[in-house]
C-alpha cells in the first residue's frame, strides 16, 4: 500500500458521517467499475446462484439462524458505537 493511500484511509476515519456520505457519492459518480464481458458476467451469475442455493439449504436444514432486520441493525449500531462511530441513518 502506498503512503498516499495509507494517509487517505487514515484521513477518511476522521470524517463525520455526512462528510463520508458526500465522499462516497462523489467517488461513485466519478469512477466506474470496469465492465464485465458477457462470459465473465455469466460465470459470476452462476457463482451467485450457487451461493444463494447453498444459503437457502443452510436455512432449510437449520444450520444457520435467521436474524431480523431490526436485530441486525441494532447489532451493527453496537459495533459502530464500540469503535466510537455512529452509523449514518441516510440511505
Amino acid at each position: 500500500m502506498t503512503a498516499t493511500l495509507e494517509r487517505i484511509k487514515k484521513d477518511i476515519q476522521t470524517l463525520e458521517p455526512e462528510e463520508l456520505d458526500d465522499l462516497l457519492r462523489d467517488i461513485r459518480s466519478k469512477y466506474e467499475m470496469p465492465s464485465f464481458d458477457v462470459d465473465e458476467a455469466a460465470q459470476i451469475e452462476a457463482e451467485w446462484d450457487k451461493e444463494i442455493a447453498e444459503r437457502v439449504k443452510e436455512v432449510e436444514e437449520g444450520r444457520v439462524e435467521l436474524v431480523s432486520g431490526e436485530d441486525f441493525s441494532r447489532h451493527v449500531d453496537h459495533l459502530y458505537a464500540k469503535h466510537g462511530l455512529r452509523r449514518s441513518q441516510a440511505a
